[in-house]
């Protein structure tokens, strides 16, 4: 299914609009091609190399409990595959400033990364010095080992019960810090099943001039018992909801559904000046990598039709 076809599962058609202008079509193909992924296995590049061109940023997860050297070596498998790592750093998860710098030099000599996403990270307790993800970047580690670019989190449906100003005001003192520490910085979002949120929320990022690249998370086709699970653990608020309430439905049909409908209720934002600072669209694989790289290559087809 096409990221701009007509027949979209339901919860995916919450304020979808009519096919989208050649304009906006343009801003979605754009989006598209520079496209990102997260990937948790280290067999990863040889599942990409079918639609993801090399060079790529591929971020590499970092879960609770997970093995250190595991992502080190994943993120060295990606580099040598011809992708460029984006090293996972869930600042609650650090033992310690000697973990984080062991971390980060680890990666650093094994897979020569220069970006890393830095989060809170699942636990709400943090096992060591980092509470927030700008104790991380205060920290003086990344630039130590070469990092040039710190990526951070972006939460359309809010998180924490902050609101969205409160979100935006933690944003800007992010970027400051990276500004700081002689870093550029990013966000990347969580996923929604809703545009509606995400539209809001980059208009205020936009009124608040916080002018640092965006890269829009989007939950790659998946059944609907996965995206029910992942959206309940991730706590992605209205979207939860909006899958709850047609997940019936979609779960009778027994087959994967893409974020077709988010694109297209997007599309004509992103064609505006509050989408400008979005540079990608950034893709969860809750389904696998060879459903989601497929899915790609047919959404990029669909915009010349």
């Amino acid at each position: 299914m096409s990221a701009l076809a007509e027949t979209t599962p339901a919860p995916f058609r919450t304020g979808v609009k009519p096919m989208p202008s050649a304009t906006a079509k343009a801003r979605v193909e754009q989006l598209l091609r520079s496209a990102t992924l997260e990937v948790y296995a280290k067999n990863a590049p040889d599942q990409l190399r079918a639609h993801m061109a090399t060079g790529t940023d591929v971020y590499v997860s970092f879960l609770p409990g997970d093995d250190m050297q595991k992502r080190v070596e994943i993120a060295k498998a990606l580099r040598e595959g011809g992708f460029n790592p984006v090293l996972h750093v869930p600042a609650r998860q650090m033992l310690s400033l000697a973990f984080l710098d062991e971390y980060i030099a680890a990666a650093a000599a094994a897979a020569r990364i220069d970006r890393v996403l830095v989060i809170a990270g699942d636990s709400t307790r943090a096992r060591g010095p980092f509470a927030a993800s700008v104790d991380v970047i205060k920290s003086g580690v990344l630039e130590k080992h070469g990092v040039r670019h710190v990526d951070v989190a972006g939460h359309p449906e809010g998180a924490n019960g902050l609101s969205t100003d409160e979100l935006t005001r933690v944003l800007i003192e992010k970027r400051d810090a990276a500004r700081a520490a002689g870093l550029t910085m990013g966000v990347v979002t969580q996923f929604c099943f809703d545009p509606h949120p995400i539209v809001e929320w980059l208009g205020a990022l936009h009124a608040a001039r916080l002018g640092v690249p965006i890269r829009l998370g989007l939950a790659g086709p998946a059944n609907p018992a996965t995206l029910m699970k992942f959206a309940f653990r991730c706590g992605v608020g209205n979207s939860v909801s909006a899958l709850q309430k047609h997940v019936g439905t979609i779960g009778r049909l027994l087959k994967d559904t893409g974020p077709d409908g988010v694109v297209r209720g997007l599309a004509d934002a992103l064609a505006s000046d509050i989408g400008a600072d979005v540079t990608n669209f950034h893709f969860f694989p809750f389904g696998g990598l060879s459903k989601t790289t497929a899915w790609i290559a047919d959404a990029l087809a669909a915009t010349h039709d």
